[in-house]
């Protein structure tokens, strides 16, 4: 047992005395293995030509051109903004002098009768007074 702890110990020193001490850095500091920062780009196109708001994006490497970015192999697209809904515009004029027109959002509108609207299927009529015939 005596022999047991004296290899133990002989064992222990020589790991102890092999690993050393460690040293202290002087103040640099060092990458990981196979890893360097880079310092990151940025590119920017401001989407004169679709209307839409400025898009930009980050990376080791970008570049922009007609309505996108590329960073590291990302596309970012301009964005084009909605169309204006003709349907929001849309009226007629009745024949008492009110005006008529469909709900807002109204996807599809068309002028039914000199009477009445046809909005996303649902006709809408002006208040007319009895016996008005309303032509088609």
């Amino acid at each position: 047992m005596k022999a047991a702890r004296v290899l133990f110990a002989v064992v222990t020193m020589c790991l102890l005395g092999a690993c050393g001490a460690m040293q202290e850095s002087d103040g640099e500091v060092s990458e990981p293995f196979g890893q360097s920062e880079a310092s990151l780009n940025t590119c920017t196109n401001d989407c004169i030509g679709t209307g839409g708001p400025a898009i930009s994006c980050s990376g080791n490497t970008c570049s922009s051109a007609g309505n996108y970015v590329v960073c590291d192999g990302v596309f970012t697209y301009c964005q084009t903004p909605p169309q204006p809904n003709p349907c929001d515009t849309f009226s007629i004029r009745c024949p008492n002098g009110s005006t008529l027109r469909c709900r807002a959002n109204t996807q599809s509108c068309e002028q039914w009768t000199t009477c009445s609207i046809m909005c996303d299927g649902v006709e809408r009529k002006c208040a007319t007074p009895p016996g008005q015939v309303c032509a088609l």
